[in-house]
């Protein structure tokens, strides 16, 4: 195990440099957003606004590797906001492609750390999933069941019967599928199980059910009297940290296969989500989030109901498709998206707008970014009055944008797929965390 909070400054570069190939077949209108932001004044006539900082959320990247260093299992977990105690662990499919561009070979991160090494593996996390990784453990079945010991016991339900490849190439079933207890030494047993003739597709399933009995296990937190308020010093005061709270788990994030020419070897490999990667990282850790692209970092703020939707006229779409369908937008035209809010912040009266609005900071005028907001529907400008870390525009989704959605999908004749994900946000005032889908802290000045 290892704890680098030192180091995160030289990996955002790296990560960020190898983060502007993740859709390094980018269309020809993100490249002119970017020609246009990198010419115009912004930066140049700054006001001095007062800051609005995001909540303090340390991230940490555990791996569980097998014998052969082989990536079985794969997660994210980022602390609660305001209390850093418990958190969110996001689950990352190991059949996801390490390739950061269509041109490259088509090679799953499972791999990465028997290509890389430990210090290879964390770079490809941080590209796969933008953030950076302040700590990152990889450990093995006996290291897992240590670091497992604190749950005692795991009660959990297998979809699948889980299967184990042994040295000589013959399988063995470790548990069926059922309901089970497992002791933290089984628990890592199926995380680290592994058949070469078994598709992610199946194996995950099982992967997803330990990380649930986790934060079953864990309940409303493990001894936290016992956890000092002050940041964690390692990876092993992280994980006492994210034990002694609630903990909530995100195991939506899948990979579409990749076949044909781009994988002729027929590898079980496949293409994550950037958009609901996005979506859902920013909404966790926007100060974790890396930038890819020169151009603008962006906030959304998103607290249009299903009442508004249902007015607009569109169908099959949620609040959080219409977050999602703007961060494809921002992406598609080269836009970073670092934080995003399911509820409105930063207009005074918070409550959603008719109009579309946009704040603009860092110099930033309506003619700069014009290839953007041409794109969102009809928007009006109004001068920020604070701002937050790295952010150059908030956007504030208004009825407006939910028109010129509707619109498209009738231009299509077909509905919008609703996204494997949710707004989780850690950058916004409002409730404590409860979920998932409705995570929410305090913003803090």
């Amino acid at each position: 195990m290892t704890a680098s909070p030192k180091r995160r400054r030289n990996r955002t570069l790296a990560g960020a440099l190898s983060g502007v190939l993740v859709l390094g077949a980018a269309p020809t209108m993100g490249y002119v957003g970017w020609h246009v932001l990198r010419n115009s004044k912004a930066g140049t006539t700054v006001r001095a606004i007062p800051e609005v900082a995001f909540p303090s959320t340390p991230t940490a990247m555990i791996a569980i590797v097998d014998d052969k260093n082989l990536v079985t299992s794969l997660a994210l977990l980022v602390l609660a906001p305001g209390t850093g105690k418990g958190g969110t662990l996001v689950a990352v499919p190991t059949s996801a492609t390490r390739a950061q561009s269509d041109a490259d070979d088509q090679v799953p991160i499972a791999d990465s750390m028997i290509n890389g090494g430990e210090a290879g593996l964390v770079a490809d996390a941080e590209s796969l999933m933008r953030v950076t990784v302040e700590y990152d453990a990889v450990v093995d079945a006996s290291k897992t069941a240590t670091l497992l010991g604190p749950l005692k016991k795991l009660t959990t339900t297998l979809p699948n019967d889980v299967v184990d490849a042994t040295a000589d190439g013959t399988t063995q079933t470790l548990f069926t599928h059922g309901t089970a207890d497992l002791t933290p030494v089984q628990a890592a047993s199926v995380l680290t199980a592994a058949d070469p003739a078994q598709l992610e597709a199946k194996r995950l399933p099982n992967v997803h059910a330990v990380w649930n009995a986790i934060a079953g296990a864990v309940g409303t937190g493990i001894d936290p009297a016992a956890v000092p308020a002050t940041a964690p010093a390692d990876m092993a005061s992280f994980m006492q940290h994210f034990f002694a709270g609630p903990v909530q788990v995100f195991n939506d994030l899948s990979t579409d296969p990749i076949t044909g020419k781009e994988n002729p070897d027929k590898i079980d490999v496949g293409r994550i989500n950037i958009a609901s990667v996005v979506l859902l990282m920013a909404g966790l850790a926007p100060s974790a989030m890396i930038a890819p692209y020169p151009t603008v970092n962006f906030r959304i703020e998103n607290g249009i109901t299903p009442a508004d939707i249902a007015a607009a006229g569109l169908k099959g779409i949620t609040p959080v498709d219409v977050t999602r369908n703007l961060v494809e937008r921002l992406i598609f035209l080269q836009g970073n998206v670092i934080s995003v809010s399911p509820e409105v912040y930063t207009l005074d009266t918070k409550k959603v707008p008719d109009t579309t609005t946009i704040f603009a900071t860092g110099g930033a005028d309506q003619q700069d970014l014009n290839v953007f907001t041409t794109n969102l529907g009809k928007v009006e400008f109004k001068k920020p009055v604070f701002q937050f870390p790295l952010v150059g525009v908030v956007i504030v989704v208004g009825r407006t944008y939910l028109a010129d959605m509707a619109k498209a999908q009738a231009d299509k004749g077909s509905t919008t797929t609703t996204v494997g994900g949710s707004s989780v946000d850690s950058s916004t005032p409002g409730a404590s965390s409860a979920d998932v889908s409705t995570a929410d802290s305090t913003v803090t000045s």
